[in-house]
């Protein structure tokens, strides 16, 4: 639950003066410790493959991403325009999502991400899956998480019964946003409701940020973390806008790696027992910069780190895990 000095500190992440964050960095940084220890993790899912010197990956199987919709999506989103769920291996009808599972076994892999395009309303069309989704919670011992959208009632009830790991959904606290970008005829409130529905049907909620999505600009970040404050989250995971191409916002501005530290700070500052993760996407240009401010933030994860974040975590004195699952998965930061 989020007071009156949450809020302040949430406001002053986002306006202050760089040189008026560092006493942040230090203080984001001696928190985490003093709440989670010196554990971090790495999370390496299957979306794409990834190698360092430390680490390598290419098996999409390990954890994969599956649409539901296949490359359909009725929103056609300015960054997006559904070039993500073209990406993904498509299992459009129950059926085929059960194969999907299976075959996510035979290779040896630990779970998978159900996700798919969204409907006018905002919400990825689930319900009828999750059934499918209950079966292999309870017969294959999957780890399965769930992108949402917006969450009606019915479908908060039913993934609450199936059990899932984690509810995942872009938090956007501009309504602005939520109209120019997204292209959805609502407004921020629906994504508080999606959370209380979650909250009441105990499925663990695990919220993003997007980090600069209104084209670059900063517009509704600290309200969404303000937003995701109120509702006991899982986890919280901070991404950040990054151009694809094909998409009108192929050409759009980027936040920058300082701008993105401001919502990690204000998440790590007024939820100090949450564990904060760095998600998978952000501009390539600037990751290495990006990865080492959300270290000396505080997050107790992150996906596909640069080799240099790799180096940092480990000269800050962390001790690092290596995970294939999805970075909300990571193993519970708290200390004994």
């Amino acid at each position: 639950m989020t007071t009156d000095s949450d809020l302040d500190i949430i406001e002053y992440c986002m306006t202050a003066s760089e040189e008026e964050l560092e006493p942040l960095f230090e203080r984001a940084w001696n928190q985490s410790r003093q709440n989670f220890g010196r554990d971090f993790s790495i999370n390496i899912p299957g979306m794409v493959s990834y190698e360092t010197d430390h680490i390598a990956e290419d098996d999409p199987f390990r954890f994969p991403s599956i649409s539901i919709t296949g490359s359909a999506c009725s929103l056609g989103c300015e960054h997006c325009d559904a070039k993500m769920v073209e990406t993904m291996i498509p299992a459009m009808t129950p059926n085929s999502l059960w194969e999907m599972f299976l075959k996510v076994v035979e290779r040896g892999g630990s779970g998978c991400l159900v996700s798919g395009g969204s409907t006018l309303a905002g919400d990825v069309p689930l319900l009828r899956f999750i059934p499918t989704i209950k079966r292999a919670k309870k017969e294959l011992g999957l780890a399965i998480v769930v992108h949402t959208g917006v969450v009606f009632d019915e479908v908060a009830a039913a993934l609450g019964d199936a059990g899932i790991d984690g509810a995942m959904l872009d938090i956007m606290g501009s309504n602005d946003t939520i109209r120019e970008i997204y292209h959805l005829d609502i407004v921020k409130e629906a994504f508080e409701h999606s959370m209380e529905l979650l909250n009441k049907y105990d499925v663990p909620l695990m919220p993003h940020i997007v980090v600069g999505l209104h084209r670059g600009q900063l517009k509704g970040e600290a309200e969404a973390v303000r937003m995701i404050a109120r509702h006991n989250p899982e986890r919280v995971m901070v991404v950040a806008f990054k151009p694809l191409v094909g998409t009108p916002m192929e050409n759009s501005p980027t936040s920058t790696p300082m701008e993105i530290a401001r919502v990690i700070l204000a998440c790590r500052l007024s939820m100090p027992d949450t564990p904060v993760i760095l998600g998978c996407a952000r501009p390539g240009e600037h990751k290495v910069e990006t990865d080492q401010l959300a270290i000396r933030a505080g997050v107790n994860g992150m996906a596909y780190p640069s080799e240099e974040a790799h180096d940092f975590a480990i000269e800050q004195g962390l001790d690092i895990s290596v995970s294939s699952g999805c970075c909300c998965l990571m193993d519970d930061c708290t200390n004994d």
